[in-house]
């Protein structure tokens, strides 16, 4: 078979899609500039909590949230927050945080569930937080979610 007639199926659809690109509108520019925020400035204090995280079952999603918290219990501020993934077992965490964006006089906690397949499982129970220094939390336990 001749090399030309191997590729003649192929012609058809190839000058098609040629074709099709040539015929669409030409995208418009973006009119306006676009501006991006400034990236965190090198005297910034990143400071973080770490620590362990006990009964954590394998498969399931972790968020631990560093919130500032009203008189009431309930957030006012997300400060900082990190997503793990489970192993099912003890799982270290590093949750990072500006010292400069820490609320004095004010109650902190840290917060967190445990969710699989968008379902929450299990919690922990808040963690107070009294200062913006570097902490280490040690091992904490997880609970069911009612």
């Amino acid at each position: 078979m001749e090399p030309s007639v191997q590729l003649r199926p192929f012609v058809l659809p190839a000058l098609l899609l040629v074709l099709v690109g040539c015929s669409s509108e030409q995208s418009q520019r973006p009119t306006a500039a676009v501006t991006f925020e400034e990236p965190p400035q090198a005297t910034t204090l990143m400071h973080e909590l770490h620590g362990s995280l006990i009964g954590v079952p394998a498969d399931s999603e972790v968020e631990l949230a560093l919130l500032e918290v009203n008189r009431r219990d309930q957030p006012d501020r997300l400060l900082s927050n990190v997503k793990l993934q489970g192993r099912g077992t003890e799982l270290p965490f590093i949750l990072k945080f500006n010292a400069e964006k820490f609320p004095q006089g004010r109650d902190v906690e840290l917060r967190g569930r445990v969710t699989r397949s968008g379902q929450l499982i299990m919690r922990l129970p808040a963690v107070q937080v009294s200062s913006p220094a570097n902490q280490s939390l040690g091992p904490l336990h997880l609970v069911p979610a009612p």
